[in-house]
């Protein structure tokens, strides 16, 4: 099982379905430098990859003590105006940090050295699909956000264990309500069914019981961190998977991550995640094996999964379709051209389906078909047409900075007097593939309307027509 892709079979077209699943895509020489380390070279490059936190500053945030001394001010104020003119202050302050939150993170997945670290946050985040809706704290958000990206890649049972601890999280499941003689079961009923062993496979005695043992889980105020209280934990004994004892929370997780079930679960999410959906019963079943053979180590189970030939597969490649975060970063770095503006980034990515920070419910995004609809399939044509115009704003831009597609790089005059030539140049760039005789023929028999050489308004055209096509949304 997970048999590795032959040397002789690596080729350009799957370098370039490796960086688009394990990261956001890249430009032609990005693929050519992964093709030059062969399969496994190409792998352990993106999973070793080192940390680049110091490229990316935090973000400019709401931080929880000015919170907590407006919050204050707010609750002391004597009249009923100076109440709601801090807590205007407040809502203001709470709407452009979290534009800042989302445009950090975007800017990230841009830019980053580590494409994999930051493709495994953007899972984790579906993963555990906490809403800033209900949180209401950018700063909570962004800190869950580093945890996701300092675990993406470890072993499950610790990320899990630091989500339990998580200020967002245990707000965005009314976890800091929990106490000894209330225990609040809405967590412990979505660690198991959401987060590690999927319904049906745990009781509502074991819900009740795992309940008790993450009372005393509180967040501070003043700095929005964590803090376990003593006092309102239940330190009695627990009955949980027929096991009995003075079970904490994190025994409980140790617990959940001892089933087999809970490494099918995490293999099998991330099989759909990275490769396909409804994989076959063989292939969940060998992920839980592997999970459990490497103490969940998510980075040795990418690394298997990533150099298997069933990850190349004909019925793989080319078969998934875009996320709006996918397609967003994919078509940027492929086009060389950096983010558009804030507003065109929010109101494409709401149109599209795809807010970060606010997925559509405990259960996160659908992803798969739901991403595409008679509507977004528009949005998504428009978009790029607006991308490759040169005309649109870009993220950081003041006044009229726009975004210029480096047209002489990505089309040289050396290519620009064979159609054909041309052609299969820009379909490698825009689709990573070798095109269909079909295909192939009406590109060309839209050239042969355009005197050669080719200028670059027939280069723009021409990509604009590949690029509003449904085989640009799949990677």
């Amino acid at each position: 099982m997970f048999s590795p892709l032959p040397e002789k079979l690596w080729d350009r077209t799957r370098a370039a379905h490796l960086l688009n699943r394990a990261g956001f895509g890249g430009t032609p020489a990005e693929i050519d430098k992964l093709h030059s380390m062969g399969p496994s070279g190409a792998v352990d490059f993106l999973l070793k990859a080192e940390a680049d936190d110091e490229l990316f500053p935090p973000p400019v945030l709401f931080e929880p003590e000015a919170r907590f001394r407006l919050k204050k001010r707010e609750k002391e104020a004597v009249t009923e105006v100076d109440r709601m003119a801090i807590a205007k202050e407040i809502r203001e302050a709470d709407r452009f940090s979290m534009l800042d939150l989302r445009l950090w993170w975007l800017n990230r997945m841009r830019y980053t050295t580590a494409p994999l670290r930051e493709k495994m946050a953007l899972f984790w985040h579906g993963h555990f699909a906490t809403s800033n809706q209900k949180v209401n704290d950018s700063w909570m958000m962004w800190m869950q956000n580093e945890t996701l990206r300092q675990g993406a890649l470890g072993k499950f049972p610790l990320l899990l264990k630091a989500i339990s601890r998580d200020p967002a999280m245990i707000r965005w499941l009314d976890l800091f309500q929990s106490r000894k003689d209330h225990p609040n079961e809405n967590f412990a009923r979505e660690v198991m069914e959401l987060f590690s062993l999927g319904e049906g496979h745990y009781t509502e005695q074991d819900i009740q019981q795992a309940a008790k043992s993450f009372t005393g889980y509180r967040i501070v105020p003043e700095t929005g961190s964590f803090r376990f209280s003593g006092r309102d934990y239940d330190p009695g004994a627990k009955t949980f998977f027929g096991r009995m004892g003075p079970f904490t929370g994190d025994d409980i997780i140790d617990l959940i991550a001892s089933q087999p079930q809970c490494a099918r679960f995490i293999g099998k999410k991330l099989w759909s995640f990275f490769v396909a959906t409804d994989p076959p019963e063989e292939t969940v079943t060998g992920l839980g094996e592997l999970l459990l053979s490497n103490g969940y180590d998510i980075a040795a189970t990418l690394g298997v999964i990533f150099k298997s030939e069933d990850f190349y597969s004909t019925h793989v490649m080319h078969h998934q379709i875009k996320s709006p975060v996918q397609w967003m970063m994919q078509t940027t770095r492929m086009l060389e051209i950096p983010l558009p503006d804030a507003k065109v980034l929010e109101n494409s990515l709401s149109a599209l389906g795809q807010v970060l920070f606010a997925p559509p419910n405990v259960k996160g995004w659908d992803g798969g078909r739901s991403w595409i609809s008679a509507s977004s399939l528009l949005y998504r044509y428009n978009l790029a047409s607006y991308l490759l115009s040169g005309k649109a704003r870009v993220l950081g831009g003041y006044g009229t900075k726009t975004a210029e597609v480096p047209l002489a790089t990505i089309a040289p005059a050396s290519a620009r007097s064979t159609p054909g030539e041309l052609i299969d140049l820009l379909a490698f760039r825009i689709f990573n593939y070798q095109l269909l005789d079909k295909d192939r023929a009406s590109y060309l028999a839209f050239l042969e309307k355009k005197p050669a050489p080719y200028t670059d308004p027939a280069v723009r055209d021409l990509m604009q027509i590949m690029m509003g096509t449904p085989y640009y949304q799949m990677t």
